[in-house]
């Protein structure tokens, strides 16, 4: 077997009763599959981590372009925009 280590793990009555259930269902020991389920999770985060990272690089890329085309003029600041939309929207609405 793998260089396994020991490792002490609370679970709720309902999630040990499952496990042993599958566990036995399937012939394999609780540990066997807690240790697949653990394997599938972090599979699961790395993949969604994974997902993150390409979507932050796309948009990296993205910002890139259009400051390109934009010539490196800066983009306005979008807070600030809305904000002055809002001041105008008020000031209309009082009759200023």
């Amino acid at each position: 077997m793998e260089n396994l280590q020991r490792v002490n793990l609370l679970l709720e009555r309902r999630q040990r009763q499952a496990l042993e259930r599958l566990a036995r269902q399937r012939n394999r020991s609780v540990s066997d599959l807690v240790r697949e389920y653990i394997t599938a999770g972090l599979r699961e985060d790395n993949s969604q981590q994974r997902e993150r990272l390409l979507a932050l690089e796309h948009a990296r890329t993205l910002r890139a372009r259009i400051m390109k085309r934009r010539k490196g003029k800066p983009l306005p600041d979008v807070v600030k925009v809305i904000e002055k939309i809002r001041e105008e929207r008020v000031n209309e609405l009082l009759g200023h």
